[in-house]
């Protein structure tokens, strides 16, 4: 059996039996960096989104990040702040006059947003960065969207209508700079970014995670063990896509905890296709694990 595990492994190129935590964290990162090309590619890996429309999921999806703007010395200045992007091409903000972010940017619009995925542990977790310009909005009509937006992922910021707040907007976009993990960078071009699609499924992610790892953590561990050959003590499942779901694995005996990437038999376009995916992989997954070994 556990011949057939490693085998297994070695072929979709993922940490597996019989393999060092070293070379199970190389694999793994292997694994993740997948594309939306086709089915596993040569090296094995899992098909997952294209970088694009990664990064735009993820901007769509996040509601807060870092703003990065040009202080009164020339040096960068970091603010936590809110935005959103919903229903828009590039983010909007609600910033009171009297912040120091908001003075840098009345002085020099350049700027640069980063946006965290949700439950960002470290280094092999995805974030994107948006570089460009942030300017205040003139008209009552951009002002007015911008609002519809904000408070659509907002709906408690009652304080955007203070007087001393005004309505900005990421009027140009350089560069997008994505990072899904270890091994997995990518510069993508404005032109990339604004024509991808956000992915049909990732808002329903974080309840479809949280109801796998609370009530069937026991099928997340058998799916990673049947599927991907891994020699497992426990797995969590952290993302899911239309393409397939992403897991962070604890290897048994070292304990060395790495992510990896299951895919789906097909590409799951909505809620009650994601639910089938995931149902056809467990009772599967399932089956193999009380099935007698053969001799």
């Amino acid at each position: 059996m556990a011949s057939r595990g490693a085998a297994r492994a070695a072929r979709l190129g993922v940490p597996g039996l019989g393999v060092s935590p070293l070379a199970a964290r190389r694999r793994a990162a292997a694994a993740a960096s997948g594309s939306a090309s086709g089915p596993a590619s040569a090296s094995g890996a899992a098909p997952r989104p294209a970088p694009a429309e990664d990064a735009r999921t993820l901007v769509a999806l996040g509601r807060s990040g870092v703003l990065s703007t040009l202080g009164a010395g020339g040096f960068p200045e970091g603010s936590s702040v809110s935005y959103s992007s919903s229903g828009l091409e590039l983010p909007v903000f609600s910033f009171s006059r009297l912040s120091a972010h908001t003075r840098n940017l009345e002085r020099d619009p350049r700027a640069s947003l980063t946006v965290l995925t949700s439950g960002f542990e470290g280094a092999d977790d995805a974030r994107v960065t948006m570089t460009g310009r942030v300017e205040p909005l003139a008209s009552e009509e951009e002002a007015a969207k911008a609002r519809e937006a904000f408070m659509a992922r907002h709906p408690d910021a009652f304080w955007t209508d203070f007087g001393d707040f005004r309505w900005f907007q990421m009027t140009s976009l350089e560069r997008v700079h994505l990072v899904g993990g270890f091994a997995r960078a990518h510069s993508l071009k404005p032109g990339e970014f604004c024509n991808a699609a956000v992915d049909p499924v990732a808002q329903f992610s974080a309840p479809v995670c949280r109801h796998m790892n609370e009530d069937h953590a026991d099928a997340n561990l058998a799916c990673v063990r049947h599927f991907l050959g891994l020699d497992a003590s426990a797995a969590e499942m952290c993302s899911v896509d239309r393409l397939g779901v992403d897991l962070r694995v604890t290897l048994a005996g070292s304990g060395e905890r790495t992510k990896a990437r299951l895919a789906f038999p097909a590409p799951a376009e909505d809620r009650k296709a994601v639910k089938d995916r995931i149902v056809a992989l467990t009772r599967t997954a399932a089956a193999a694990s009380s099935a007698p070994e053969k001799a």
